[in-house]
């Protein structure tokens, strides 16, 4: 299942990853697999190593940051999803 949402997450700390949470996201349920997760526009040093459902219609995205100074993922984007249904 494909879905999407505009997202604005906060600033990842310098060479850290951390998990935001992002709710309101169309069609996941807790026993659904984020599959992939795609940010529409690359920034240096930033990177996603980890998506999951963390909630009823939540998804949490881990953010990597490989730099020496806090980077903020540009607001406002709207970022894809692959999810898998599970099968009943």
């Amino acid at each position: 299942k494909y879905t999407s949402k505009s997202l604005t997450p906060a600033s990842v700390a310098a060479n850290t990853t951390a998990e935001q949470a992002f709710a309101n996201i169309p069609n996941v349920a807790v026993e659904d697999m984020v599959v992939a997760v795609q940010k529409p526009t690359a920034q240096a040093g930033l990177g996603i190593v980890g998506a999951r459902v963390s909630a009823e219609g939540q998804i949490s995205i881990t953010f990597s940051n490989n730099t020496a100074t806090s980077i903020t993922p540009t607001a406002a984007q709207t970022y894809d999803f692959i999810v898998a249904k599970k099968q009943p």
